[in-house]
């Protein structure tokens, strides 16, 4: 049925309703996803269930594009609305950190929230837009529009680079993206961008011995370091973002104990804020480093699907800001004010999406609304609390009913 044959407080009714008869359906296939592993590239066996999901809630396709994703698609419409939530997760470090097994899917009664890993990013938005499409399908609502669902893969090492395959490689570019990671059920409308880069200093080798026979590479690091840390005073800054930042996070020489290093590379993690490019970002860093006789470049991230195919490019990803008015925005607060009574907070993710493809290369409006909370992603305490889970799907059942570009 159309939209127009419903007034929206009873559509809103009705989606609540399915919502709740197919709650414990979305609590076991959610409990499914978190059982699977799936580091980054190894993503397969979380695809094949959630393929396996999306035939389940009757998707009118459902296919593996060249990179590795789930995708499901419901309508024939003009305006095609991609929502996107990954299904790979970051390794766990030390399982025994964990409250309970990271592949062991428990519920907290207390506090209504599944544990586990990636419950918070982003199985948990899985959940969410697959059973958002299930209830969409389950009430038979049509409009305009041609919904697909993506369980994305590659995410948390390259964000954005596996969307990047589906429309550059298969032919597959949505009008708006919908992203499913934490909110807490508010909107999203950016983040900031991130930039990976490699300094290296190079020096002379020598036996450790007789060390002043070489020249120390490390040594000559220690000021590069400092310049690096300094830069932070004087990055720019946003007024929604506030300053960007960097830091050294990783540093590798020779692996040879009893040699003087004859080269030093450190790895810097750069965040960004609107209107920084990769040039930018690496003009400053050499300007800062190479009087101290460093060279700066960022690097390419090696990139691997489950399927086999390389996607290789550079270590950047821009990022974006929605305006504040724009349709995609207006919808999202018209799905929350009709089905939770309330206008949803407005915000920005300080962490890395897809969107920094979507929105922040391809310039597709994007929108990010989830069920997860952010103090829980990455941590031992893993969990989504799986009353906002139901809503979200809610969520994105009515949303592409309301969105007019």
């Amino acid at each position: 049925m159309a939209i127009d044959t419903l007034n929206m407080h009873e559509l809103a009714r009705r989606v609540s309703s399915v919502s709740h008869a197919l709650a414990e359906q979305q609590t076991r296939f959610l409990a499914d996803l978190i059982s699977i592993r799936s580091y980054t590239g190894e993503e397969r066996p979380a695809v094949d269930r959630t393929l396996e999901e999306l035939r389940r809630i009757g998707c009118e396709e459902v296919w593996m594009d060249s990179a590795g994703n789930a995708l499901g698609r419901i309508g024939h419409g003009s305006r095609v609305i991609l929502y996107d939530a990954h299904l790979d997760t970051n390794q766990v470090a030390d399982a025994s950190e964990w409250p309970s097994p990271p592949l062991q899917p428990t519920i907290d009664p207390a506090r209504n929230a599944m544990h586990g890993l990636g419950a918070s990013d982003c199985k948990g938005g899985v959940a969410a837009i697959v059973y958002g499409a299930a209830i969409l399908k389950a009430l038979e609502l049509s409009g305009d529009f041609t919904l697909l669902v993506m369980g994305a893969t590659l995410e948390e090492d390259a964000e954005g680079f596996a969307l990047r395959s589906l429309v550059e490689r298969d032919g597959v570019r949505p009008d708006a993206v919908l992203l499913a990671e934490a909110t807490d059920l508010s909107l999203r409308r950016g983040q900031r961008g991130r930039c990976e880069v490699r300094v290296r200093t190079r020096g002379q080798a020598a036996h450790a011995s007789q060390p002043q026979m070489g020249e120390n590479a490390i040594l000559k690091m220690l000021p590069v370091v400092s310049a690096l840390e300094a830069m932070n005073a004087s990055l720019p800054a946003h007024p929604l973002f506030g300053r960007g930042n960097q830091v050294v996070t990783m540093i590798e020489g020779p692996h040879t104990p009893n040699s003087v290093p004859s080269w030093c590379e450190v790895t810097v993690d750069r965040r960004m804020v609107p209107g920084e490019t990769m040039q930018t970002v690496l003009e400053g860093i050499r300007r800062a480093v190479e009087p101290l006789d460093a060279a700066a470049a960022v690097p390419d991230q090696p990139v691997l699907t489950h399927t086999g195919l390389r996607l290789d490019g550079p270590s950047y990803y821009p990022g974006w800001l929605l305006e504040e008015d724009h349709p995609l925005i207006q919808a999202g607060q018209a799905a929350c004010g009709a089905l939770f009574g309330e206008r949803p907070a407005l915000g920005v993710w300080r962490f890395s999406t897809d969107g920094t493809y979507s929105a922040g290369a391809a310039g597709i409006p994007t929108l990010g609304f989830g069920p997860e909370e952010e103090q829980y992603v990455h941590t031992a305490q893993d969990q989504v609390n799986l009353e906002k889970l139901r809503k979200a799907a809610e969520f994105y059942a009515l949303f592409p009913l309301l969105y007019q570009p």
